[in-house]
């Protein structure tokens, strides 16, 4: 006999998440979407319309024929904000945003960070955010964190990472939970990106998409560091970033690059000159577009989206990129395809970062990642007992 409670969970989870991807939504359509019984989302709405998660926003207008006109639905929007951190080893960005995307706060500013340190300064980080959050009598629902390096996020794990000189694996998560009350989430920077785009952009739920994260920063290899363009990627497939068996998904390197030249052939005595160095900097991006094209057409990707400095610089890039898809493609088939520059900025990790813990928000626990996955109606219940806590 399965667990009622488990069940009650995951039907729970599965009603909040059509209604916030379908706002405005009937109880009666998500009943035939998620083919429940009427009477048994009508028991769960009566739950979930206690708690405010979901309010009801009018009566359909455009229902037809006779009979009660349908209530609509939607995630309530004031259940509290979310925090979204990028760290890298000279900088940091941040953003407080409501569970549609809205920016609300932004921060930024120079913060030098390593190993030994990583965890002090999220904790600040993340103070200074709170500090501005209860003066704006806003409650945080929750924090998520993007960091550059080999993260496995179920465990909360960094395991390694160049930028922040830590060879040895780090319990991020862990750690903080120890310091915050509110739930973390921490995930690969580019990584990050794809989540923002799953959860603020909609139609890209409907294709198999990549990220591309540029930025222009002090780069740390084997030998000595230099300072040049730090590319990861980030790809996803029906509706899932895809992480790897080793956490490594999205690790770019140049199939042109030498273990002396990073991450592409030329050496990184050169790229200290970007991004000012146009005429080199069309250089890398043509290198950068051969490559992408070889993974976009294996994966058949139908979109791209270029995140981080990429977004600031984009000199001819689309153009290179798309040249080089349709140059590596030997099949007369006619495709669609959209190349794309993401809207934040300086900011796209740290929005991919709320992104990310709103979209656990409103996943399935069994049709997570990982089935024991704190997510969904279950994430939500101990947040609000942690906020009867406090």
């Amino acid at each position: 006999m399965a667990d009622t409670n488990k069940l009650h969970s995951i039907n729970t989870s599965r009603i909040l998440r059509t209604i916030w991807l379908n706002p405005g939504i009937s109880r009666i359509k998500v009943a035939e979407l998620l083919d429940l019984d009427r009477s048994t989302v009508t028991k769960i709405m009566q739950g979930i319309l206690s708690e405010g998660i979901v309010v009801t926003t009018g009566k359909n207008t455009e229902q037809s024929g006779v009979g009660r006109r349908q209530i609509n639905l939607e995630i309530n929007e004031s259940i509290g904000v979310v925090l979204g951190i990028e760290l890298q080893n000279a900088r940091y960005s941040m953003v407080v945003t409501t569970i549609t995307g809205q920016v609300l706060k932004r921060f930024s500013g120079t913060l030098l960070t390593d190993g030994t340190n990583l965890i002090r300064n999220l904790h600040e980080l993340i103070e200074t955010a709170r500090s501005w959050t209860r003066e704006q009598g806003l409650g945080m629902l929750g924090i998520g964190i993007g960091l550059p390096g080999i993260i496995d996020p179920y465990k909360g794990l960094v395991i390694r990472s160049n930028p922040f000189h830590s060879p040895e694996p780090v319990s991020v998560r862990d750690e903080l939970q120890k310091l915050v009350s509110e739930y973390v989430f921490i995930e690969n920077d580019a990584n990050c990106c794809c989540w923002g785009e799953l959860a603020f952009n909609r139609e890209n739920r409907d294709r198999n998409f990549m990220v591309v994260l540029g930025e222009f920063r002090d780069l740390v290899t084997t030998g000595p560091g230099f300072h040049g363009l730090a590319i990861g990627l980030g790809l996803v497939v029906r509706e899932k970033v895809l992480h790897g068996d080793h956490f490594t998904a999205g690790e770019y390197r140049s199939i042109c690059a030498t273990r002396e030249t990073g991450q592409f052939h030329i050496p990184g005595s050169r790229l200290t000159a970007l991004p000012e160095d146009t005429v080199l900097l069309r250089e890398v991006y043509q290198e950068l577009a051969e490559n992408l094209a070889l993974i976009v057409n294996c994966v058949d990707c139908t979109k791209i989206v270029f995140c981080g400095d990429l977004a600031a610089h984009r000199e001819n890039l689309q153009e290179l990129v798309a040249q080089a898809i349709e140059y590596n493609w030997i099949y007369d088939l006619e495709r669609t395809f959209l190349i794309g520059f993401s809207e934040h900025g300086e900011h796209a990790v740290a929005m991919g970062a709320a992104g990310l813990f709103i979209e656990k928000l409103f996943s399935v626990p069994d049709v997570a990642d990982r089935f024991h996955e704190l997510v969904g109606y279950d994430l939500y219940c101990r947040i609000l007992s942690r906020a009867q806590t406090r």
